[in-house]
């Protein structure tokens, strides 16, 4: 069943507010100058595209279902081992630098801790991202579920922005933004996953599988 609820939103995300500024006087700079206008308004439409803010709805709306936090392509669907020697499924979606950036909540759930550890910037698909990248994760409860979410930084070097660090979220709500990198979600093993490799999915919309049914 579709999810019938949407949200009321600016349309450029907050992120780019400042850039959209600079680069639209800029552009009016360059246009009252006779100067340079085409290549400022090429800059001033590239900022709007980047930081776009689309309203998007869920493609199901079942409280288990675990839609996509971020849009791009998956490239791996594997299980993992955590230091404490849980077993858990890996979901990974890469984000290229023009998809839309916004991080939505993959379902409703409470953001129990995020740890934060500095490193190099680095493209996520290289061997040594994962012991020496800039990440930060999230670990986050959700009924009687626990998963993580681990945001990695790509080679471009912008931080992510999180909204808020903690506390309670709805399905599908704005949690922070991304400029380039990727996004792993950590379920249990019994989750029953929906997406293959090299799928393209939408954050907000895309359903990537379900947790499992517990008492």
């Amino acid at each position: 069943m579709r999810n019938a609820l949407y949200t009321t939103t600016q349309p450029i995300a907050k992120e780019g507010w400042n850039r959209l500024v600079l680069t639209g006087m800029l552009l009016l700079l360059s246009y009252a100058l006779s100067w340079l206008t085409w290549l400022f308004f090429l800059l001033f439409a590239w900022t709007l595209f980047s930081y776009r803010n689309p309203e998007r709805l869920a493609d199901e709306d079942d409280v288990r279902a675990l839609i996509s936090p971020i849009d791009g392509r998956v490239t791996s669907i594997a299980k993992t081992t955590l230091e404490n020697n849980q077993e858990m499924l890996r979901i990974v979606i890469r984000k290229s630098f023009f998809d839309v950036g916004l991080i939505r909540a993959p379902l409703a759930m409470n953001v129990v801790a995020t740890t934060h550890r500095f490193g190099l910037f680095m493209p996520p698909s290289h061997a040594l991202s994962s012991a020496l990248g800039e990440r930060s994760i999230m670990t986050c409860q959700a009924r009687n579920d626990q998963l993580y979410m681990v945001c990695s930084i790509g080679s471009w070097g912008i931080p992510v922005a999180f909204y808020r660090k903690d506390g309670s979220f709805k399905a599908t709500e704005r949690m922070g933004f991304l400029k380039d990198g990727e996004i792993a979600v950590l379920v249990s093993l019994d989750a029953r996953i929906k997406v293959v490799l090299n799928d393209t999915v939408k954050a907000g919309q895309s359903v990537l599988g379900y947790l499992a049914y517990k008492d």
